[in-house]
């Protein structure tokens, strides 16, 4: 691997797995695609707002689970410097550069910033430093799975969410744990023909479920970051029914892991350079999509969007979006802030000379 992905697995291997890399990489278009649909005409757009429903179905699930997969070795090893240099160091140089593009944009009000309180998207990064740091005390008893299961379950009773949306951190913690504990797995079955066909139809079958159950499903349920009352006022049901609900959440994320391998190449392509540098993708589309809604807001310029065709496209500018982002050349323009040459480690030895 000759550059580290932040974005969904900070590890240095030996050897590419290009099935993953094909993974990450239909994931990570899956969320530009998702961010671009989330528009503010999606309000009066049933089958936009279904399509960013359906991405969100699945995506960030998987996403944890390959993170928690990938970072096995470092979490063993309480690699505490590759999560400061790849993960911490990158998302206070992205925070940073974030408040300011909001600020130049006016885009939302800074004034409770916080590096603790990621913005828009940068969540991701923050919570898989937070996994990195934590897990190697959290895997040593045994039954940490099914706990981070029920406390992920039990959180949604709360009154209110946390600050900074930590929230998530605790729903999708059992994604990345699992992830982390089927490391030696080959999930061989899942390249076998039948269960091809079979997670093609289920993609199907859920995509058609979303767009005609479009508002009876909670995107805040999706989304994992509210608590049953609000995902009960939001689908008029009782929080126990938000419960249930986020009970099934939890059961569809983990299958749908299986699926999107089942539809996944397991050999190099022409789009895995994607997911090898899904980071990038990550990364930069956040400060494109802000700047878009931001010039958006002020010269609503995608209200000439009244052509579905036209809306299609723009939805599904996401691929060729995450191409270009993942390109050699942006990729040079941008290391310096999305892999920083940072070493903690050669920092504290120096100080330590003198």
């Amino acid at each position: 691997m000759t550059k580290t992905d932040t974005a969904t697995s900070p590890l240095l291997t030996e050897q590419r797995d290009y099935w993953y890399d094909n993974a990450k990489a239909i994931l990570i278009t899956a969320v530009v695609v998702g961010h671009l649909a989330n528009g503010i005409f999606s309000t009066s757009t049933p089958w936009v707002v279904a399509l960013q429903k359906f991405i969100y179905v699945f995506h960030m699930p998987a996403f944890m689970i390959i993170s928690g997969r990938f970072a096995k070795k470092r979490i063993d090893r309480g690699d505490w410097v590759t999560v400061i240099n790849k993960l911490i160091v990158p998302y206070v140089v992205l925070q940073t550069l974030m408040l300011l593009l909001y600020s130049v944009m006016d885009y939302a009000s800074t004034s409770s910033f916080s590096y603790f309180k990621p913005l828009f998207g940068l969540w991701y990064f923050f919570t898989i430093a937070a996994y990195s740091l934590i897990s190697p005390y959290i895997v040593k008893f045994k039954w940490a799975l099914p706990l981070s299961l029920i406390v992920g379950l039990a959180v949604g009773f709360l009154p209110h969410t946390f600050y900074g949306g930590f929230h998530r951190i605790f729903c999708f913690y059992p994604f990345f744990l699992f992830g982390y504990y089927t490391y030696g797995s080959s999930f061989s079955f899942c390249k076998k023909i039948w269960f091809r066909i079979i997670s093609v139809a289920v993609i199907i079958v859920t995509g058609l479920f979303v767009l005609k159950y479009n508002k009876e499903v909670s995107f805040e349920l999706l989304c994992m970051n509210k608590v049953y009352t609000f995902i009960a006022n939001d689908v008029d049901t009782s929080i126990m029914g938000a419960f249930l609900m986020n009970v099934g959440r939890y059961a569809v994320g983990f299958l749908f892991f299986f699926f999107i391998l089942g539809v996944t190449p397991s050999k190099k392509t022409f789009f895995s350079y994607i997911g090898t540098y899904s980071s990038y993708v990550y990364a930069l589309h956040l400060f494109f999509i802000v700047f878009l809604r931001a010039v958006d807001a002020d010269y609503d310029v995608l209200r000439i969007l009244t052509n579905k065709w036209l809306l299609l496209a723009y939805c599904f500018s996401g691929i060729p979006i995450a191409f270009i982002l993942a390109s050699k050349p942006v990729r040079k323009l941008t290391r310096f802030f999305v892999e920083p040459n940072f070493d903690i480690r050669r920092i504290v030895q120096k100080l330590t000379e003198k």
